[in-house]
């Protein structure tokens, strides 16, 4: 029996085919499925008007056609494109579709274009000593997944600036690749993290030729999706078409996968799919449960972001969510607390400042080693991130990116932080810190469960006594595989200062694996936000640096417009000429669009213009296209979220927009997230 494999562009587009077309679509992949050749279906050869002679044209209604790819081996045909009659055969002409023979991917390129390409590459590009491209030979090449055909063409690039320019030309899979040794990668680093590939693939994944098409779903894949038939599809089309649900990368897929004896960490620039990864790791180990009564536990530190996942779970799928719990870090606190007979409450700021100023006025308090407003400091980001309860662990404990102070005043401090604590248990009432810290000795004290398999993710945002706490509801002890997987990301920590998950008892040194393509954001767009980090040591969330060689998008898009604003007044006013220039000339929705942060003036003027808008709030999905409207948020508040364009409202003379190279690194890093959030569009108002 055939088979019938959709490309991703062809699945994007279906809701825009006409409603006749949609229906004969569905219909066909039964009936193709069951004989290709069958003559009602219209499939027919185009070898007098194509280049490659695998290519046939299906007929549809109203004069649209489909490109199918035909095997030269094997029962698998690949639909590839549906337009209108003249167009869908002028797209398929000069094109190639075929399985590279040594990496196994599905590859569509034009050489007459690739040439015309490298003939037309202006002389500014002035060749790079030593460049790293040059020094392959024609069988690295090949073997990087450069089809024969382009081979001379790519042999002529010899400057990044030339491998950009002629990116857009190549199979996806062989441009990642190529940018990864331009990076410094050797071949075989590039394959395996740019692909996914081992050095030396299975031999039953090794195709025999261009027109192989045998396993080709079990090969390393981009954009096809086998589609079992006409109900298949309706279920793919009936959920949201999100691509993450559907496509994953190759690499993704491996880390998905990966079976690992102790815990492992996937880190990556934002928009390289990280999450992703995370949510569909999670729904693999609830698939593969072997006792019934096990869990699989997805934590986050945002609300927001639990929220999101809980619901994204349950679009993949339904059953394996049922196993699946997923919640936020301070609420997971809080449940095991509860459960384990606590029945105080967490305290509010209202309570800690009057904890706080009983300390103050104690004519036995002595002299401080700190100002007041210091002393609250140190407690917040030393004595309670690191559940800290007695003066030895005070006086030894690492105090990360808090200015240096001796033994001698960490002695005279620790009365003051004891009386707040005391303080704490008087009224019964917990910090957020507190509970986490708690809840983690509960745990350690067998008064709550084990999970089968634990996930999380902002992992860079997790306090010591937080990531103490995941690692006690792991099965690491008992050497079960797969007991922990972190997701993180260093240029997205927004919340606390560094610290490796070493220092919590988590190795991860050998099972740590980085993502670098980005999806979701422009390569204009990522090197905009990268350079607000310039000169910041980004950490690997163990300890090292990360490295960001070879990280780039996987699409371009305009450049960030920065525009200098006097005033709020002005600010709103050029934010609301951006939107209305989006809607009109690029044609984006409302929803698509967001605004950060929430500025009243901007609100009052979006109004005024007769612009719907939908305000994000803590603990709700955005409803995306089912409830219109700009959104506007804080920037905490869209962490985790994306949108095809995002104005970076920073016109206030304060902002540390206004001043990046002396502004505090979590502040660098939040506008960072919010540049981050944008697909295509990107508006910075600064002050004039």
């Amino acid at each position: 029996m055939a088979q019938l494999m959709m490309h991703r562009d062809v699945l994007k587009g279906y809701h825009k085919l006409p409603t006749k077309v949609q229906k004969r679509v569905a219909s066909f992949m039964d009936r193709f499925q069951a004989d290709p050749s069958d003559p009602s279906l219209h499939v027919h050869k185009l070898d007098e008007t194509m280049v490659d002679s695998k290519v046939r044209g299906a007929n549809l209604p109203d004069g649209y056609r489909a490109i199918i790819i035909a095997p030269e081996k094997g029962d698998t045909y690949l639909m590839v494109h549906i337009d209108v009659h003249d167009k869908a055969y002028a797209w398929a002409k000069n094109k190639r579709f075929e399985m590279h023979p040594k990496t196994g991917v599905f590859q569509v390129f034009d050489v007459e274009e690739m040439q015309s390409a490298v003939a037309q590459q202006p002389e500014t590009f002035s060749p790079a000593d030593n460049y790293p491209l040059s020094g392959l030979s024609h069988d690295n090449l090949f073997k990087a997944g450069v089809p024969e055909p382009l081979i001379p063409a790519v042999k002529a690039i010899s400057s990044d600036e030339s491998l950009e320019a002629l990116s857009d030309y190549l199979p996806k899979d062989c441009r990642d690749v190529l940018m990864g040794i331009a990076a410094g990668m050797t071949l075989d680093e590039a394959l395996d993290e740019m692909l996914g590939l081992d050095a030396t693939p299975a031999p039953e994944l090794v195709p025999d030729g261009p027109g192989d098409f045998t396993n080709v779903a079990k090969r390393a894949n981009f954009d096809l999706v086998l589609v079992k038939g006409e109900e298949h599809l309706k279920d793919i089309l009936q959920a949201s078409l999100e691509e993450w649900r559907i496509f994953l990368h190759p690499y993704q897929k491996k880390l998905v996968a990966w079976e690992t004896k102790g815990p492992m960490n996937i880190n990556g620039s934002a928009g390289t799919g990280k999450t992703v990864c995370l949510i569909h790791r999670a729904v693999h180990l609830a698939n593969h449960l072997d006792n019934p009564k096990d869990k699989v536990l997805l934590t986050t530190f945002t609300t927001n972001l639990s929220i999101t996942l809980k619901a994204y779970i349950r679009q993949l799928d339904e059953n394996a969510a049922d196993c699946i719990e997923v919640t936020n870090l301070h609420a997971l606190s809080r449940t095991i607390c509860t459960r384990s007979g606590w029945k105080g409450r967490i305290g509010d700021d209202e309570d800690f400042d009057s904890i706080w100023a009983s300390i103050w006025v104690n004519p036995e308090l002595g002299q401080l080693p700190m100002t007041e407003d210091e002393m609250v400091n140190e407690y917040w980001q030393v004595i309670d991130a690191n559940g800290i309860d007695n003066e030895e662990d005070y006086l030894t404990t690492v105090r990360s990116g808090r200015p240096r102070i001796s033994r001698k005043q960490r002695r005279q401090a620790w009365p003051v932080f004891r009386a707040f604590q005391r303080g704490l248990k008087k009224r019964n009432i917990l910090t957020v810190e507190g509970a986490v810290h708690q809840a983690r000795l509960s745990v350690e004290q067998k008064n709550f469960h084990k999970y089968r398999h634990v996930l999380v993710d902002e992992t860079q945002d997790f306090s010591l006594e937080a990531l103490k706490l995941i690692r006690s509801l792991c099965p690491i002890e008992e050497g079960f595989s797969d007991p922990l997987c972190t997701v993180g990301d260093g240029h997205q920590r927004i919340y606390r200062t560094k610290i490796p998950m070493s220092r919590a008892g988590i190795e991860i040194r050998g099972r740590s694996r980085r993502l670098k393509i980005n999806y979701r954001t422009s390569e204009q767009i990522r090197k905009y936000a990268q350079a607000m980090l310039q000169g910041i040591e980004i950490d690997d969330l163990d300890g090292g640096q990360v490295s960001i060689a070879g990280d780039h998008s996987a699409f371009k898009g305009p450049e960030p417009i920065i525009a200098p604003c006097k005033g709020p007044i002005e600010e709103a006013k050029a934010i609301v000429a951006w939107v209305q220039k989006l809607m009109k000339d690029y044609g984006l929705e409302d929803y698509a669009i967001c605004i950060t942060p929430y500025k009243p003036e901007i609100v009052t003027a979006l109004t005024d213009a007769n612009l719907s808008i939908l305000q994000l709030k803590p603990r709700e999905v955005d409803p995306g296209k089912d409830e219109p409207g700009v959104r506007l948020g804080t920037i905490k508040r869209i962490k985790g979220l994306e949108f095809r364009a995002i104005a970076l409202a920073c016109a206030d003379p304060d902002d540390p927009m206004n001043s990046l190279a002396k502004a505090e690194i979590l502040d660098r890093c939040e506008r960072y997230v919010a540049a981050t959030r944008a697909r295509e569009h990107l508006l910075v108002t600064i002050c004039h």
